[in-house]
Order: structure tokens, then C-alpha cells, then sequence
């Protein structure tokens, strides 16, 4: 019995060890798989860390080259604006004061879908407002002479999304496919005579272009002509005589009081001439304020009057007047006017009566309205007494007004005094309809 109890335990134990072994087996099999994952984890874990010791500098070299392109942008954009500020111009959505009689003018006569031409576009200040006033159906093209002008001119076209406008880098003149000098002028007033300019060696040549050439060409056939290329504006006129007498454009002139060779031929095919400064009809050059250098002047043909508001002789209605008294000087010589003016809405003709003899200084000045400028010159003060004392201000709606005249660049003109403004509404536009935008 002993012996037989005895091979029972053996073989329980031997049992025992089997099932024992079976499981190991088993548990073999289940953890190798895993034991190799972990190993292959630990490898990668590894090789992870290598990685990010690696990548870490590459890190903080991709952070540095982040921030530098952040500074670079801040500086294109510091230098993009530099550059408009530089040049005269700015945004479409920003203010524009290039030639404020010019403009008034501009947005009364450009209509929506028509073409109209900008010759001497220079930087293009009037160009992207001709473009907005005529619209996606309209067309604008800018002819530039000047090889150092006509670049900045695009880049502010393109700059302003003046899409519906096209620029020539042509000299408008009497014929086409002649070469003729430029010359350089003090301020970006390129010229073709040297008179106007201040070096008597020619800069550049460039080509001509007779605009009766370029209508027959394109068959674009302007209703409006803005036209401002230093005195040689007769020339263009002649180079455009026949789509004067099929079109009869409007016609915006800088003229020289002095040269009426353009206002006499002009008024000899049936237009009628303006100054776009007083509002006064000009039948002769004597019909310019005495001592005026350069005055823009609208030639509208007597057949096409009647579609414009502009009929004279005009009405002048005195509004306010202003006397020394009510004007104050800054400590920087600037002056300003003591307390804000409250006019109806309407078109206004202020004739400010000023003194000045300096040359040698800049000068901002116009009037605010609503403490917001409306309506700006930039010169020097001799040149502003001279030619530019007569303003013109259209009012959408009853405002406070204030004139002001601001040194720049801490100059000064001792000579400079303002005497006092007359301000006078032009009652024929109290009829017309208030402009739709701008």
C-alpha cells in the first residue's frame, strides 16, 4: 500500500511538471513576440532621441529665420509706404489731394463707361481717380514721357488695382514716330523744352505719339482729355485737332497765363474756356488774375454745354468773411484759423488774401472740414500767394470748416502773412446732385 501511494505522489508530481512545462511553453510563445516588440521600441526610442538631438538646433535655427522674415516684412512694409509717401501718393482708400481743382472738375464731367485720357500722368495721382470715376466699364489711358517717371506711375497704378487703365510711355506731340529730348525738371516735372527745366542738356529721347493716331489706332475716342506736360500742351492740341472736331472732349489744361496760343485755338473751334481756380470764363489771357504763373483751365465745347454744370457766367453768393484777426501763428510760424467756420453744403470759391516773398520753404495748407482735411496744396509760399490764393470747396453736407497753413521740414517764411479769406458760394451748383462715392 505504502508503495503504491507512493507512485501516486511521482506521478502527480510528474503531472504536474508536464501541465507546468505546457504553460511555459505557451508563455514562451506569447511573450517573445512581444519581448522582440519592445526591444524594436527601444531601438526606436533611441533613435528618436538621436533625432531630436538633432532636430533641436535645426529648431531653433528655423526660429531665428522666422523672426528675420517677420523683421524683413515689417521693413518692405515701412519701405513700401516710405516709398508712396515719397512719391506723392498713396492708397486708393486714403485721401487724395493731387490738383484739388482738377479733381472737382474730374468728378463732375468722368462719367461711369466712358474713356477718357490722362496725358502727363506722371506719378498717376489723377489717373487712379479718373479710373474709380469711369468704373469697370470705363477706360483710362495715361500717357508718360518721362523714362524717370513713367515706372513709378505704374507701380501706383498697379498698387491702387487701377485695373481699367492703360499706361503709354510715349511723348504726346503735333505727329508720331519722331524721337525727341527730355529734360529733367527740379521735381519730376519732366519737360521736351529746356526752358522749363533745369538742365539745359537733354536726359533722355523718347517717342511721339499724335493722339488723332492713337484714336484712329484703338479706336478709343475720349470724351474727357486731362492734360498737364509742361508747356507742351499747344503741341498735343495740334496732334488732336480731328477728334476735337468729331468728339469735342472735355479738355482740363494746365496753361501758362503768358502762352494763349491753346486758349485761341481752342476758342476758335467753339469752346468755351474756364479757370478752374476762380470759376471766371477766360476770353483772353488778361482774363487771369494778375501775376498767376500756371493756372488748369476746363475747355468745354458750346455744343455740349449744356450736359455739364458748367455755364457761366456764375453767381457768386458771399458767404463769410475772414480778417486777420481770425486767424492765429503757431510756435512753429505756422498759422491757423482761431475757430471753425459752419457753411451749408454747396460749392464755395475762397479767395484768401496772403503775402509772401520765400522760396526756400515747404508748405502744407487748404482746409479741414469736420478737422479732417478736404482740400490741400503742397508748395512753397511765394509760389502758393502767387498762383494758388484762389480755392475751390464743394460740400456734401452743412460742415465746420477751418483754413490752416502748415510749415514742413522746419521751414519758414518770415514774409508769409495771411490777411484774411472771402468766401463766396457758386450758386449754379446748389442744383447739382451730390457726387454717388468719393
Amino acid at each position: 500500500m505504502k508503495v503504491k501511494r507512493y507512485l501516486k505522489q511521482k506521478l502527480a508530481k510528474a503531472l504536474d511538471l508536464v501541465s507546468l512545462q505546457e504553460k511555459l511553453e505557451r508563455l514562451e510563445k506569447e511573450l517573445l513576440p512581444k519581448l522582440a516588440k519592445a526591444i524594436d521600441l527601444a531601438a526606436l526610442k533611441e533613435k528618436l532621441e538621436r533625432l531630436e538631438g538633432k532636430l533641436l538646433p535645426l529648431n531653433k535655427e528655423f526660429e531665428r529665420l522666422k523672426a528675420e522674415v517677420e523683421q524683413l516684412k515689417l521693413k518692405w512694409k515701412q519701405s513700401n509706404k516710405d516709398n508712396l509717401n515719397l512719391w506723392g501718393m498713396q492708397y486708393w482708400y486714403e485721401g487724395n489731394f493731387w490738383e484739388p481743382t482738377v479733381q472737382i472738375a474730374l468728378r463732375d464731367l468722368c462719367q461711369p463707361g466712358t474713356v477718357v485720357f490722362d496725358v502727363g500722368a506722371n506719378l498717376g495721382g489723377l489717373a487712379t481717380l479718373m479710373s474709380r470715376l469711369v468704373g469697370p466699364k470705363g477706360v483710362v489711358c495715361a500717357f508718360e514721357a518721362s523714362p524717370r517717371i513713367v515706372d513709378k506711375c505704374q507701380r501706383n497704378l498697379n498698387l491702387n488695382g487701377c485695373h481699367n487703365a492703360h499706361l503709354y510711355h510715349v511723348a504726346v506731340f503735333r505727329t508720331s514716330h519722331k524721337k525727341i529730348p527730355i529734360y529733367a525738371g527740379s521735381h519730376l516735372n519732366d519737360s521736351i523744352y529746356a526752358d522749363s527745366c533745369e538742365t539745359q542738356a537733354p536726359t533722355f529721347q523718347v517717342s511721339t505719339l499724335k493722339l488723332d493716331d492713337f484714336v484712329e489706332f484703338t479706336g478709343l475716342v475720349p470724351d474727357l482729355v486731362k492734360m498737364d506736360i509742361e508747356g507742351a500742351e499747344y503741341d498735343a492740341v495740334m496732334g488732336m485737332l480731328q477728334t476735337l472736331d468729331r468728339a469735342k472732349p472735355h479738355l482740363i489744361l494746365e496753361q501758362q497765363p503768358q502762352d494763349s496760343r491753346c486758349l485761341d485755338a481752342l476758342r476758335d473751334r467753339g469752346y468755351l474756356a474756364i479757370d478752374l481756380n476762380s470759376y471766371r470764363e477766360i476770353r483772353s489771357a488778361e482774363d487771369y488774375p494778375p501775376g498767376v504763373r500756371v493756372r488748369n483751365t476746363l475747355f468745354i465745347h458750346r455744343d455740349r454745354l449744356s450736359e455739364t454744370p458748367y455755364q457761366p457766367p456764375f453767381k457768386f453768393v458771399e458767404a463769410a468773411t475772414l480778417d486777420g484777426s481770425d486767424f492765429q501763428i503757431l510756435e512753429t510760424g505756422s498759422v491757423a484759423q482761431k475757430l471753425p467756420l459752419h457753411l451749408d453744403k454747396g460749392r464755395y470759391f475762397i479767395d484768401v488774401e496772403m503775402k509772401a516773398e520765400g522760396v526756400e520753404n515747404e508748405m502744407m495748407c487748404g482746409v479741414k472740414v469736420n478737422q479732417e482735411v478736404a482740400f490741400r496744396y503742397h508748395t512753397y509760399t511765394h509760389f502758393l500767394a502767387s498762383s494758388y490764393r484762389d480755392w475751390i470747396l464743394n460740400l456734401t453736407d452743412s460742415s465746420p470748416i477751418e483754413l490752416y497753413f502748415g510749415f514742413l521740414k522746419q521751414t519758414y517764411d518770415e514774409t508769409f502773412v495771411v490777411k484774411g479769406a472771402k468766401i463766396y458760394r457758386i450758386q449754379e451748383f446748389d442744383r447739382v446732385k451730390p457726387w454717388l462715392y468719393f
